[in-house]
């Protein structure tokens, strides 16, 4: 990996950096120690929200132009002495996650920065006006925000999710991020980005923090938007003010009336797109015939993926230190390969199971089973190859289906979009006499 050595990660708050005297190292996936993480403690916390809070408005169409001028800085320019391709070499030697993740991220975040104003209009409901000045006399509803501030508890598994976020700034709220220890880069990038590109320094700041902050963080907030795995559902279930993004258990179907063969690297994509990391990531392969084949020839492709330090451009597989490898791959009888320089690559594995358990893993991990009726519930996405119309409007009427690819459309294709208005805005009576 190298000895360079990564900027420390500071306190972003509304003044600008603030070094805290509590440190974390920040170690690479061999464990050599690269930087420091600062943490901001319970009371700083709260100090920084008050200012976020007591900060001015910022009109729309400012906010609109800054977005779009710091996705292309975050895309393009040197922040603070950080090119873009240093940031990708951090975000990978530390997450351990393939760098072409970072590198995408790069392009996929700035256009959805440039795409926020139709981004936002395609998520206000039909006849709900976005201004008082837009509604006639009578009684009308107004689109308005469900509070002032937003905190988010940052994902680390890949840099895509972060656009998410960008929808709350375009909508005014003033968002703190507290970055995962796996990659505080990304939301770091974000950040200085944002403020380079006229984003008022109150609506933005980067708290990293320990679990008892991160927990003062979104308690204290008006809102929440928090990544994490089946714990983190539980916790937050039924919570109105925490909006959660768990594990996405994608899946793709194969109907009797497609040749699957046809569509073989479609179905390796969608499991190991950029290491297989994402929750966008297939996990499930549902066949309406028999599943031994398309196990199989999957299975073979996926054998073919090298062992590379996460780093290499042509790395496809996402790496971790030696030990974590072992006990995650070891828990569904998967193998890594050790690099010999304390991590080791977590290689790909494709079981066909019935009805049993199907674990969400941070490494290209298939389940191929039988197709049920019922079986394509409880997804983040579904890809369904098939031409039976009827299923695909079944899947599109199912409540836990939040997103539905018809054709040959891998799950990991991701648009950017603004479900999360839905959770930060509502609508609000308005009536004017005249």
């Amino acid at each position: 990996m190298g000895d360079a050595q990564v900027p420390s990660v500071e306190v972003i708050r509304p003044a600008g950096d603030y070094r805290s005297l509590e440190r974390e190292p920040l170690t690479d996936v061999t464990g050599s120690l690269v930087g420091a993480l600062g943490l901001a403690p319970p009371l700083l916390i709260r100090r920084v929200l008050q200012e976020m809070r007591e900060s001015p408005d910022q009109p729309l169409a400012e906010r609109l132009a800054a977005l779009a001028e710091g996705g292309r800085l975050f895309a393009t320019a040197t922040l603070d002495g950080e090119t873009p391709e240093a940031y990708c070499t951090a975000q990978s030697r530390v997450s351990g996650v393939p760098i072409r993740a970072a590198h995408r991220g790069l392009g996929f975040i700035a256009s959805a920065a440039a795409a926020m104003p139709s981004i936002l209009r395609a998520q206000v409901p039909r006849g709900v006006k976005t201004t008082m000045a837009e509604a006639p006399p009578g009684v009308s509803a107004i689109w308005t925000r469900r509070g002032r501030l937003l905190a988010v508890l940052a994902p680390g598994n890949h840099p895509l999710p972060h656009y998410e976020w960008l929808v709350a700034v375009a909508l005014g709220y003033r968002v703190a991020v507290r970055p995962s220890r796996r990659d505080p880069f990304t939301p770091r990038r974000l950040v200085r980005a944002l403020r380079a590109a006229g984003i008022d320094p109150g609506h933005l700041a980067l708290l990293p923090a320990d679990h008892a902050g991160a927990g003062v963080l979104a308690a204290e907030a008006d809102l929440a938007l928090v990544y994490g795995g089946d714990e983190v559902v539980r916790a937050h279930a039924g919570d109105p003010r925490v909006a959660v993004r768990g594990p996405g258990r994608a899946k793709t179907f194969i109907g009797r009336d497609v040749a699957w063969r046809d569509h073989l690297d479609l179905l390796v994509e969608a499991v190991a797109a950029d290491g297989g990391v994402q929750c966008l990531n297939t996990t499930t392969v549902l066949v309406d015939g028999d599943t031994g084949p398309v196990a199989a020839a999957l299975d073979e492709r996926l054998r073919a993926l090298p062992d590379l330090p996460p780093c290499d451009h042509a790395a496809a597989l996402p790496v971790q230190p030696v030990k974590e490898a072992r006990r995650i791959t070891e828990a569904v009888g998967g193998t890594c390969t050790d690099l010999g320089d304390g991590s080791a690559v977590l290689r790909p594995l494709v079981r066909e199971v019935g009805d049993g358990p199907r674990p969400e893993m941070p490494f290209p991990c298939a389940w191929v089973a039988p197709w049920t009726p019922g079986s394509l519930n409880d997804s983040l996405v579904v890809t369904l190859l098939t031409g039976d119309t009827s299923l695909v409007s079944a899947c599109l009427d199912e409540p836990t289906i939040r997103s539905v690819h018809r054709g040959p459309s891998p799950t990991t294709e991701s648009q950017p979009n603004g479900h999360l208005a839905a959770f930060l805005m509502e609508s609000t009576s308005f009536r004017r006499a005249s």
